[in-house]
This record gives structure tokens, sequence and C-alpha cells, in this order.
């Protein structure tokens, strides 16, 4: 699928900022916020509190959380940085303090919280295409026909649309036309014919489809793994604008995830504990010599999960 497909969901309320419960979780009435960090340990310490993240996030967070689950930036778990944590509880959040630690500075953390399921989003199972104007009634008619458009538009459309969605280009209402419609389901597609029309000729009209939300996701594929630098400068810089020029037909310009380990010993990231100056999809990953207590950055390759071809 195109990475600049757009998807729309269905009941899009608080799409992003929570998370429904992955499965092996305890229950099926709770949901997980999204991932908070709001502060880094470059100060007194890292203070994730509660009372401040609200008032940034005023819909995000529940006012009585259930929960709240710790981690790093870099996703590894709370209890393997060996910090000793001043605070963490769903009443204030959560407060590591630098002067505590015997290395001299707490990891970066985040925090999400749990909350009732009454302050979940729907279960979002289904998405909208983009919208398709293929035609125009200068001819006979106005079709925007389902096969047309598939075969024009290769694998915008799912192959069985549940539904269809008809508007004029200025985004009116297809009851708003007065038009007589030959066709307007998910099969078919649709069709308006001039022939059929009192006033002589059909609006313009554009459609949308409804799919599964599989379909809007692309499943992700692998590249190899890169590793073009090594630690003996600055740091470990796995650098996506230079990857890519190099790897044009191996690595995709917008990745959906990226992994990383070390060079040799391949230990996940989060289990190595070092700092991370950048790890996104965006730029990639960075690791600097000068932000690691008791020596330089490991040697890291990293690989980046790409849509399939």
């Amino acid at each position: 699928m195109m990475l600049g497909w757009l998807c729309f969901m269905i009941a899009a309320l608080h799409v992003g900022n929570v998370q429904a419960m992955t499965p092996g979780s305890s229950s099926s009435s709770e949901c997980w916020t999204q991932w908070f960090d709001r502060d880094n340990p470059s100060g007194k310490g890292d203070f994730e509190i509660l009372s401040k993240l609200r008032r940034e996030h005023p819909t995000s967070i529940c006012q009585v959380p259930l929960q709240i689950d710790v981690e790093t930036t870099s996703g590894g778990s709370g209890s393997s940085t060996g910090d000793k944590i001043h605070i963490s509880d769903i009443t204030t959040g959560f407060i590591c303090k630098n002067a505590q630690q015997k290395k001299g500075r707490c990891s970066d953390y985040r925090v999400r919280f749990k909350c009732p399921l009454k302050f979940c989003p729907p279960v979002i199972t289904e998405c909208w295409t983009p919208w398709f104007d293929r035609d125009d009634p200068s001819g006979t008619g106005d079709y925007e026909t389902l096969a047309h458009l598939s075969n024009q538009y290769k694998k915008q459309i799912c192959d069985h649309p549940i539904h269809i969605e008809v508007q004029t280009r200025s985004g009116e209402s297809l009851t708003s036309t007065g038009d007589v419609i030959y066709a307007a389901d998910s099969t078919t597609g649709f069709i308006c014919k001039n022939s059929d029309q009192k006033k002589g000729m059909c609006s313009d009209y554009r459609v949308r489809f409804l799919c599964p939300l599989d379909h809007c996701h692309p499943k992700v594929c692998f590249t190899k793994w890169f590793n073009r630098d090594r630690p003996s400068g600055k740091g470990d810089f796995e650098i996506l604008s230079k990857l890519w020029p190099k790897y044009p037909h191996v690595l995709c310009k917008r990745p959906i995830t990226l992994e990383v380990v070390t060079a040799k010993e391949e230990k996940l990231f989060a289990l190595s504990g070092q700092i991370a100056y950048r790890y996104d999809t965006t730029e990639g990953f960075i690791c600097r010599n000068k932000d690691q207590h008791g020596g330089p950055c490991h040697d890291y390759k990293v690989r980046f999960g790409c849509p399939c071809k």
C-alpha cells in the first residue's frame, strides 16, 4: 500500500490518546493511555507528575487511574535500570531523583496509566479510503465504478468493501442534489446516468469505500541489519538520512518501525543500560558517548520495518 495512503478511522474520539488492552492483559474492562514523557533527567531527575501531565493532556488521562506503568524511553522495563525510584503511584505519578542514584543520574523514563473501560475508545475495525473521482458527467453520466477504480488505483481499495460513501466534488451530500441514482453500493460502486435526470446532466461526484482495518496498515517487512558507524568518535550514529541514499532499493524513506541491537552480542538496546539520544523511525538511532556513564556507547546495528511490497 502507498505510504501516503491516509486512513480515516471510524469513531475516532480519543484515538491516539488511549490504547486498548493487549492480548493477555488482566481485564477487557480497562485500557492503557498513550505513553507520556514530559521530563528528562538533565536537571534534578525525571519527574513525570500526574497533575502536570493531566494539565498538559486534559483529555488523555482519566481522573482516577487504576494503575501506573513505567519504562525507559527506549522501551526497557523500569526494574532493569537499577535506579532507586522515589515515587511511582497513581496519585502522584513518577519521580526519580538524580541525587539518590549511585551512578549520579536517573535513566530517562516514560509513563502511562490504566483507565476504566468507559474512558477507552470504541474498538476500531474499519477505515475509509481516500476520495476518488475518476469520471465526470460530461459524457453519458458519472461512472465511479468499483471495477474501474480498483484497476486505476491499485491496492488503495480493498477487494470487498464494506460500504460506499458518495458526495459531490464540492462536498455536498448525495441527497441534496436531487439526482436519480442508477447504482450506489459497495459491489458496483456508483453510477449516475445523464439520461435519468430532469436537468439533463448529473452532478459531478466522488466516492470512497469503507474497508477492514488491516487494509489500512501495511504488513511490515524488515530490512537487513545496517552498521554504518562505530562509537570511536562522538558516538554511534545510525541515521536514516545517511543510510537511505546508500540503500535506496532496500530501505524505504518512511519506515514503520525500528529495531536496535548490539553489533556482536545482538542484545536489545533496551537491555544495554545505555541512553539513546535518538531512537525513532524519522531520524534513526543515535547514541552519544557523552550521555553514557562508565564508558562510550556500544557498537550498535539497526534494521527498519518497511511496508511489504
